[in-house]
C-alpha cells in the first residue's frame, strides 16, 4: 500500500488538473442566461403566447362578406343575380371582443412570466445544491489532508518505536470514515451537476460543470412592508388574474350587446328578361336580426361567473402571496443571523480547539481520541455552517420568488 500511495496521489493530481482544464465554471447569472438561450421550455412559453395572440386577433376582425350567384329561369324570362352580403358591426361587439382578446394575450404573457420565474427558481436551487456539494467536498478534502499528515507522522513514530500502534490504527480508522464521506459528497456533486445540466441544451456536459461564486448571499433585505408592496406590484401571476378579470368584464359587455338588433346589407347586380332582350339593374336588401330567443343571457351569465371566479382567485392568491413573503422573509432573515452567530460562536472556536488538541497531544497531555475528536468537531462545525448558509440562500431564493423578483440577467 505504501508503494502504491505515490502513484495514487499522482493519478489524483492528474485527474484534478484535467478536471480544472475541462471544467465549465458558470456563475448563477451565466447559468440563467444560458438556460434562456438553450432550454426549449423558454421557447415553449414564448410560442404559447404567440399562438394565443394569433387566435385572439381573429376575434377583432369583421365577418367576411358572402358572395352568391343565383339564376332563375321561368319560361322566356331568365333572371341572374350576383349579390354580396355583409354583416354590419352596428352593435359594437367586434371592438369589445377585440379588446377582450388583447387583455387575454397580455394575461397570457403575465402567466408566462410567472412560469418562467418558477423555472428560474428551480435552476437557482439546483445551483445552490451544487455550490453546497462543492464546498462540502472542499471542507472534507482539507480535513482528509490534515488527517493523512497525522497518519504519516504516527506511522513514522511507530516504525521508530516511539509511537503507539493503537494511535495509528485509530487515526487510519478516522481517515477511512472521511474518505467514505468524501465519496458520498462526490456522488451528491454529480447529482447536483446533472440537475443543473438539465436546464441547458441536450448534450451539455454536466459532469464538467462547476458553480462559481460563494454560497453565502450578502444582499441586504428590505423591510417586510416594502417586500409586501413589491410582491403585490411585481407578481406576474397576480397581474395575470387582474388582466383576466378585466377581460371577462369586456366579455360581459360584448355579450350584453346581443340584446340589440343585428344588421346585414345585401347589394349586387341583376339581369332579367328574354335571352335576346335582357336588361341589367341592381338589387339591394337589408336584413335585421331580431334578438327574440337568444338575447345573450347564457353568455352574460357565463361572463359574470367567470369574472367572479377570477376575482376570488385573485383575492386568494393575494392572501397566499402575503403569507409566502412573510414566511420567506422570516426564514431568510433568521437563517442568515443564525449562520453568522454560528460562525462566530462555533467555527472559530473549533479551529482553536484543534490547535490546542494538537499541541496537547504533542506534549502528552491528550490522547489520540481527544485529538481526533477535535478534528471531527472542526469538520462538523464547518459542515454545519455550510448547511445553515445554504438554508439561508434557499430562503433568499424563495423570498425572490414570493416577491416576483426575477433573477434574469
Amino acid at each position: 500500500m505504501r508503494r502504491w500511495r505515490p502513484l495514487v496521489l499522482a493519478s489524483g493530481l492528474c485527474g484534478l488538473v484535467a478536471w480544472n482544464v475541462s471544467a465549465q465554471t458558470l456563475t448563477e447569472e451565466q447559468a440563467l442566461a444560458r438556460m434562456h438561450m438553450e432550454h426549449p421550455q423558454v421557447r415553449l412559453l414564448q410560442l404559447t403566447v404567440r399562438e394565443l395572440a394569433g387566435a385572439a386577433r381573429e376575434r377583432g376582425l369583421l365577418a367576411n362578406p358572402t358572395v352568391s350567384y343565383t339564376r332563375e329561369d321561368a319560361g322566356l324570362s331568365v333572371d341572374d343575380f350576383l349579390l354580396v352580403t355583409q354583416e354590419l358591426p352596428v352593435r359594437g361587439r367586434v371592438g369589445l371582443l377585440g379588446e377582450a382578446a388583447e387583455q387575454a394575450v397580455t394575461a397570457a404573457e403575465a402567466r408566462a412570466d410567472a412560469d418562467l420565474l418558477a423555472f428560474e427558481t428551480r435552476l437557482r436551487l439546483a445551483f445552490a445544491d451544487l455550490l453546497l456539494a462543492q464546498e462540502r467536498l472542499q471542507a472534507q478534502e482539507r480535513a482528509l489532508s490534515e488527517l493523512n499528515l497525522l497518519v504519516d507522522v504516527l506511522r513514522a513514530r511507530e516504525e521508530q518505536g516511539e509511537g503507539s500502534r493503537f494511535d495509528r490504527i485509530r487515526a487510519e480508522r478516522e481517515v477511512a470514515d472521511i474518505e467514505t464521506d468524501l465519496e458520498t459528497v462526490a456522488i451528491d456533486r454529480l447529482t447536483a451537476q446533472a440537475r443543473l445540466g438539465s436546464f441547458f441544451a441536450p448534450g451539455f456536459g454536466s459532469a464538467t460543470v462547476t458553480a462559481g461564486g460563494r454560497l453565502t448571499d450578502g444582499r441586504p433585505y428590505p423591510g417586510l412592508e416594502t417586500l409586501l408592496a413589491q410582491a403585490v406590484a411585481g407578481r406576474s401571476d397576480l397581474r395575470a388574474l387582474t388582466l383576466t378579470q378585466a377581460q371577462w368584464a369586456l366579455e360581459r359587455q360584448a355579450a350584453e350587446r346581443l340584446r340589440l338588433p343585428g344588421a346585414a346589407v345585401t347589394a349586387g347586380l341583376k339581369r332579367t328578361g328574354p335571352p335576346m332582350e335582357r336588361e341589367s339593374g341592381y338589387a339591394v336588401s337589408a336584413n335585421v336580426a331580431v334578438p327574440l330567443f337568444n338575447r345573450g343571457q347564457a353568455q352574460v351569465a357565463r361572463a359574470e361567473a367567470a369574472q367572479g371566479r377570477t376575482d376570488a382567485e385573485r383575492q386568494a392568491l393575494r392572501i397566499r402571496i402575503e403569507s409566502e413573503v412573510r414566511v420567506a422573509h422570516a426564514a431568510a432573515t433568521h437563517y442568515r443571523e443564525l449562520a453568522e452567530r454560528y460562525r462566530s460562536s462555533s467555527v472559530e472556536p473549533a479551529s482553536e480547539l484543534a490547535s490546542i488538541a494538537t499541541a496537547g497531544y504533542e506534549e502528552g497531555e491528550y490522547g489520540i481520541l481527544e485529538l481526533l475528536d477535535a478534528h471531527r468537531v472542526t469538520l462538523d462545525t464547518e459542515l454545519r455552517l455550510l448547511e445553515l448558509s445554504v438554508a439561508a440562500r434557499r430562503a433568499a431564493i424563495a423570498l425572490d420568488r414570493a416577491t416576483g423578483r426575477t433573477a434574469t440577467p
